[in-house]
């Protein structure tokens, strides 16, 4: 009799365990689901500034974005190459490379975003997949940057 009443009690402290096993399971499962979960149309990547350094021809884009907990944790674990969608849905109109990218923020190189021509460069305005919180400028031989608010495009620009 006695036991039958030890191999219960053990038993059942591993019966207890197991529940605990399965939650930190389903937990971790669940921290590996896409990042697009949810309804079509939702964006996760929202931009809260850009800041643009011309360079000649080509141009430095660092792109500050924030995204939600779940997501961070993802791109903890599997790394930044679950958000590149996200980039490169926002900045189809430009042929640039990924420099860098974590969760907080991406640095791109953008190639041939303007032209030279008669001494100048000239940069004509392109397009983003969305509305731009805040853009700051930075042009080559002027100390003070331009800061614009709201934009869903880049500005038309020139400089030497």
């Amino acid at each position: 009799m006695k036991r039958k009443t030890y191999i219960r009690r053990v038993h059942n402290k591993s019966l207890m365990k197991n529940p605990i096993s399965a939650f930190v399971i389903i937990l971790i499962l669940v921290s590996f689901l896409p990042l697009s979960v949810g309804a079509q149309g939702t964006r996760v990547l929202e931009i809260s500034s850009l800041t643009i350094k011309f360079q000649k021809t080509d141009a430095e884009f660092t792109v500050n974005y924030n995204i939600g907990m779940i997501p961070k944790m993802y791109i903890l674990l599997m790394g930044g190459k679950s958000i590149e969608p996200n980039m490169k849905e926002l900045f189809s109109n430009f042929d640039y490379e990924i420099v860098k990218m974590d969760q907080d923020k991406a640095i791109l190189h953008v190639k041939n975003i303007s032209r030279f021509e008669k001494g100048y460069y000239l940069h004509d305005s392109i397009g983003f997949g969305t509305r731009i919180k805040t853009m700051t400028i930075y042009i080559p031989g002027d100390p003070h940057p331009a800061q614009y608010f709201g934009l869903n495009a880049t500005k038309n620009t020139f400089y030497s």
